[in-house]
């Protein structure tokens, strides 16, 4: 991927892509960035030892899941067996792989062992990624799964298969942390944060839990009792695990049952202000996201764990 060497030409299409997509021109050209490193971790040799997680995984392998803008990469290196040393050196690695050319600055209280943080950003330092890879626990289940730039797209919807070819954009394929467990590792998440006083910061894991109860694949993983037991007890064993390898106070038991009204009185005010504000800053829309919707998705969510112990 060479497009944004070709300054004017990338200029031009960010502009042209965001008219078309109703996007601010940022976005557009952050997600050029964001699949440009994630192409660069897809060329190494570390491409099967990743898993891509997160918001950004759900934009871009699972279109339409989630109308929000992006602005990290969250992987996971399958290291868990290897010394922290060792491990330490591949994440290093695996950071120089991907970011080659671009400017970094360490994020300096997210860098362990076992989990590095960084900004990576080309050009305007205003429009930079972040770039988080851990390795303290196992993503599962997960699938391989591709995806574009939005670029990318563009050309292929407007017969620009010569500047496709010509700027090197390619498909990317990795391996993906698959939507089920993304849904309840942010279904437990937003109940951590609360309970930790930080939900203030994680707001748009309601927003994304939301918008994922609605799918087909979260409703069938709902009705399958087995396979929901399944992925909440290794998600809250995951949880457990991380808190305790990072040294993390514990203030609630995370394999605890789920039991959304004892900390309902967690999602204040504050909590429905930002909630109902997020389409004028993080997402795609510009409709009002309602605040009782959500706390209906998690009512329903929480009868659902109750009825198979969790």
């Amino acid at each position: 991927m060479n497009l944004h060497k070709h300054l004017e030409e990338f200029k031009a299409l960010v502009s042209i892509v965001a008219d078309y997509m109703h996007l601010p021109e940022s976005a557009v050209e952050r997600d050029y960035y964001i699949v440009l490193l994630l192409k660069n971790l897809a060329d190494s040799e570390y491409v099967d030892q990743c898993i891509f997680k997160g918001g950004t995984s759900l934009s871009k392998c699972y279109p339409g899941s989630i109308e929000r803008f992006s602005e990290d990469i969250d992987l996971t290196f399958l290291g868990m067996e290897l010394s922290d040393k060792v491990c330490d050196k591949k994440i290093k690695r695996i950071e120089e792989k991907m970011t080659n050319t671009a400017s970094t600055e360490k994020i300096a209280h997210e860098r362990s062992n076992r989990s590095k943080s960084m900004y990576v950003w080309f050009g305007n330092k205003d429009n930079r990624v972040k770039l988080e890879i851990g390795s303290s626990v196992r993503p599962d289940p997960y699938s391989k799964k591709s995806f574009k730039s939005y670029i990318h797209e563009f050309l292929e919807l407007h017969d620009g298969q010569d500047d496709i070819k010509r700027f090197g954009l390619e498909e990317v394929t990795l391996n993906v942390l698959n939507i089920e467990r993304t849904f309840i590792d942010k279904l437990m998440s937003v109940k951590r944060h609360a309970l930790c006083g930080t939900l203030g910061n994680k707001v748009r894991h309601i927003y994304d839990v939301t918008r994922l109860y609605h799918l087909p694949e979260i409703k069938r993983l709902l009705e399958d009792k087995d396979e929901l037991k399944w992925i909440v007890r290794l998600t809250k064993e995951t949880d457990y695990f991380y808190l305790q390898k990072r040294n993390i106070d514990i203030v609630y038991d995370p394999t605890g049952i789920y039991d959304f009204e004892s900390w309902k009185h967690c999602f204040s005010v504050e909590t429905r202000r930002i909630y109902e504000g997020l389409h004028r800053s993080l997402l795609y829309t510009d409709e009002k996201q309602s605040f009782d919707d959500a706390l209906r998705v998690f009512e329903k969510v929480s009868r659902v764990l109750r009825k198979i112990g969790e």
